[in-house]
């Protein structure tokens, strides 16, 4: 199961409504143990995904790549292929923007030559004591 801060999630939804007509990609960074920050990248250059995932490493680590549909379902199809090559060892994010009203987020993981859905959850993130 991959759990997002709500925070998290409503950020990355965001950011794929602000482009509505072209996909968004890029890493899900990783802050004190939870997903958080994404750095932009684009999905069809191997070269810039590699310095998105190197810079999230530097700020704290990588949790997921993200990836927005504007007119397609949130499911692993006709994936550019730097980022399926880039998502081989990460869950992959896919915003769907082709739904009416609330936007769809779905979580895969690379598994036998082939993407499986994993579980995603949004949570309240913890609060400072």
């Amino acid at each position: 199961m991959l759990v997002l801060p709500r925070t998290t999630a409503i950020e990355l939804m965001h950011a794929a409504q602000l482009s509505p007509q072209h996909a968004i990609a890029g890493v899900l960074g990783l802050r004190d143990g939870m997903a958080a920050g994404l750095t932009p990248s684009a999905a069809d250059d191997a070269q810039a995904l590699a310095c998105a995932r190197s810079q999230a490493r530097e700020q704290g680590g990588e949790f997921a790549l993200y990836y927005s549909q504007p007119a397609a379902a949130a499911e692993p199809h006709d994936l550019p292929r730097a980022l399926r090559e880039a998502a081989s060892d990460l869950p992959l994010l896919i915003v769907s923007l082709n739904t009416k009203g609330v936007l769809e987020t779905r979580a895969w993981r690379w598994r036998d030559d082939q993407y499986i859905e994993q579980t995603l959850t949004a949570i309240e993130p913890p609060t400072a004591a």
